[in-house]
């Protein structure tokens, strides 16, 4: 089963322009060639429409780590071992 492709914030604010000028979720999902369920769950959703991030294995390191190792790898010639062995 596909993924639903998220909407750009352009046809988000067609959605909620042309629901306030009294046209119905079928005659919006024609216009703008979305389904009906996806203009109801643009109407509907308490929260402003944002996509959802998307999931993605935590950091190991935050970006100052990085940059650290990033040094003290091009600066003193430290081999991988001895900067993880360091690091902890």
């Amino acid at each position: 089963m596909p993924k639903a492709l998220s909407l750009s914030n352009e046809e988000v604010s067609k959605i909620l322009h042309l629901k306030l000028l009294g046209r119905t979720f079928k005659e919006i999902s024609k216009l703008l060639n979305q389904s009906k369920s996806m203009i109801y769950r643009v109407l509907t959703r308490k929260t402003p429409y944002e996509p959802k991030p998307r999931s993605a294995r935590p950091r190991a390191t935050d970006i100052r780590s990085d940059r650290w190792i990033q040094r003290m790898a091009s600066s003193q010639k430290m081999s991988v071992h001895e900067i993880t062995r360091t690091s902890r």
